[in-house]
């Protein structure tokens, strides 16, 4: 009996050292692709900008001079088109990271109970993550521009101008409406995860808030906003990560058009600086920007990620 227990173990060994090799090398075919990716568009292209923003182009290269960044930025902190930039910005996340997370979260939890209509509401939510940017953008255009009229003039008795006219002055106004736009694409991604999120809390907490007789406000409030407190903080702190790179897709709507300062974010001006200078000369101050506002952002991004996990403890 134990000759036999032997030779079983005997031949078992190479298939179970066979199939962990298998399951070796699957997993390294599984995650090279992710990772090559990561270390090429991340790290590489991260790596060369942290060079680029010490860097001045002379000529057709590129080399270590750091003072004309320095100087161009000090020129325009001292201009106030530059902080009306940094204010657009954190407008920008506080409308569609604060106020959109919280529409988000209140939508996920009408479409998690159901509600009349709730499968119409999901699926015009979830238009942005199916259609292209700039159908979307085109189609909120011709509705901004041509049904809002319309229903102005039917429901109110007031017309209203076409906000995205060249000839249209009131930069504010049209600053907002492209701002409700963010808010709205970026709808679609949160509902789904705040619902998906919403769904994994085990129904017998939800059955013990009905005998204790929670209403649907004390049931938000008390049992399901807590069970996903921690995925919306990582939304939170997301947002807070692109506080300047975020450009309110100013570059959709107006593409190469001239529009006012008063509508620039700094996310905007680092795109232009890069993708209209031809010669490669704005890369180096480009590179410099971000420097400054990833100096800014990481540890504001610490901060409030410690303090969302205190919270959600």
């Amino acid at each position: 009996m134990a000759e036999f227990i032997a030779r079983r173990r005997k031949v078992n060994k190479p298939n179970r050292t066979r199939i962990k090799k298998g399951d070796v090398i699957f997993y390294v075919v599984l995650i090279a692709i992710p990772l090559i990716q990561i270390a090429i568009f991340y790290f590489g292209v991260n790596f060369q900008s942290f060079f680029m923003a010490f860097q001045k182009k002379v000529g057709g290269e590129y080399v270590f001079d750091i003072m004309p960044n320095i100087n161009r930025f000090q020129n325009d902190i001292s201009h106030k088109g530059f902080w009306l930039m940094v204010r657009n910005s954190i407008i920008t996340y506080i409308f569609t990271s604060l106020t959109g997370t919280v529409l988000a979260t209140l939508f996920s939890y009408y479409i998690y109970k159901r509600r009349t209509l709730s499968n119409f509401f999901k699926f015009v939510l979830f238009i942005p993550s199916i259609l292209p940017a700039i159908l979307l953008v085109i189609m909120f255009q011709m509705f901004v521009s041509n049904a809002l009229p319309t229903y102005g003039q039917l429901f109110f008795n007031k017309v209203f101008p076409n906000f995205f006219d060249e000839s249209y002055s009131d930069t504010g106004i049209r600053f907002a409406i492209v701002t409700v736009y963010s808010i709205w694409v970026s709808f679609g991604s949160q509902v789904l995860v705040y619902t998906g999120a919403m769904d994994q809390i085990p129904p017998e907490i939800i059955e013990a808030g009905k005998i204790d007789g929670t209403t649907s406000f004390t049931e938000f409030v008390h049992i399901i906003l807590p069970s996903i407190l921690g995925t919306v903080g990582t939304f939170l702190v997301a947002g807070i990560a692109t506080i300047f790179t975020n450009q309110n897709n100013l570059f959709s709507f107006f593409n190469w058009n001239q529009i006012s300062e008063n509508e620039f974010t700094i996310g905007y001006r680092l795109f232009m600086l890069v993708a209209s200078d031809n010669s490669g000369a704005g890369y180096c101050y480009a590179a410099f920007m971000g420097l400054i506002s990833t100096v800014i952002v990481v540890p504001l991004t610490l901060v409030v990620r410690k303090l969302i996990g205190r919270v959600t403890q």
